[in-house]
């Protein structure tokens, strides 16, 4: 939970936005291979911290989706919404779920800039102001692995759940959306039951692939602390 109104008149968030504005005139290329993903991250979250205050102002989701949609920044001269960060750098360049098109052209001279690898554990590092939102973090290129699966499994942990002695298992939103990313159902149920106690996982296993799958609704309401 965050202080937004708090956040939005401190020097911190001064820093943040100075530290974005600086981008500008950064070039990406400069960014050694490892710490590509951790750098688009970092960039996607401290966006989302700074704009706050204008997320908080979204009356329904659809405005929280214009939200992430609309230009937020400029790195090497080049402009970026929160969509184009996650879905055209992150995730390759794939469609956003409900869309056909991709959120980049082939001849985008922002897909120069794009990680090499898709790391599906994104979906559990990238911070969006909601209830359900994984925490906000920052990430070191040099530690970003062992950073990731933090992330992973401490949201996972906390969100996904098995019920009715295994018969049931409730997996995050975003393994409905990003589904292709886990390698569909299969590969998004062994994902979210890796990090959860043995005997939890268990009662999934005797069931020898007869349970449920069921998706949890995501909470887009701002985590503002009253």
């Amino acid at each position: 939970m965050c202080d937004y109104a708090a956040l939005g008149e401190s020097k911190e968030r001064e820093r943040i936005t100075a530290c974005l504005t600086d981008l500008e005139s950064f070039d990406p290329k400069r960014i050694y291979i490892p710490a590509q993903t951790a750098f688009w991250l970092n960039v996607f979250n401290a966006v989302v911290l700074r704009d706050a205050p204008e997320l908080a102002l979204a009356g329904s989701v659809k405005e929280v989706e214009t939200f992430f949609a609309l230009p937020r920044l400029r790195v090497g001269g080049l402009g970026y919404s929160l969509d184009a960060i996650e879905h055209g750098l992150l995730r390759g360049n794939v469609p956003k779920f409900g869309s056909r098109r991709p959120p980049m052209r082939r001849d985008d001279p922002r897909l120069a800039h794009m990680p090499l690898a898709l790391d599906e554990r994104m979906h559990f590092a990238l911070y969006s102001a909601a209830r359900s939102s994984p925490p906000f973090r920052v990430f070191d290129g040099g530690n970003l692995d062992a950073q990731l699966e933090e992330a992973s499994r401490e949201y996972l942990r906390q969100h996904v759940r098995v019920q009715e002695e295994g018969a049931v298992v409730v997996l995050l939103r975003q393994f409905y959306w990003y589904a292709q990313d886990f390698g569909g159902v299969q590969g998004s149920v062994e994902t979210a039951l890796a990090p959860l106690d043995d005997e939890v996982v268990e009662l999934v296993d005797r069931r020898r692939g007869r349970f449920e799958v069921r998706f949890a609704q995501f909470d887009w309401t701002l985590n503002q602390r009253s």
